[in-house]
């Protein structure tokens, strides 16, 4: 899965850690803030479901993210 995607071990490490963090303030908007106030704009985003979250968030963190920083950080290194 590394190869296909390309990925380093360190944009591995990124990309989990940045997941876990998403999936963490996602439940912490979903059990707190929602069940405290339902009218926020975040509950109706969180409203259409775990699923599309995920999938989004995968795909940003799996393979948006790594090769924009490579990019940015290939384009800082030229003169």
């Amino acid at each position: 899965m590394l190869r296909f995607f390309r990925l380093s071990r360190t944009e591995v490490r990124f990309a989990c850690t940045s997941f876990m963090i998403q999936l963490a303030l996602f439940w912490f908007a979903e059990l707190v803030i929602c069940e405290l106030d339902s009218n926020r704009s975040i509950c109706h985003l969180i409203g259409r479901g775990f699923l599309p979250c995920l999938i989004s968030f995968a795909v940003m963190d799996i393979v948006v993210v790594p090769h924009l920083r490579r990019r940015l950080a290939h384009r800082n290194d030229q003169p």
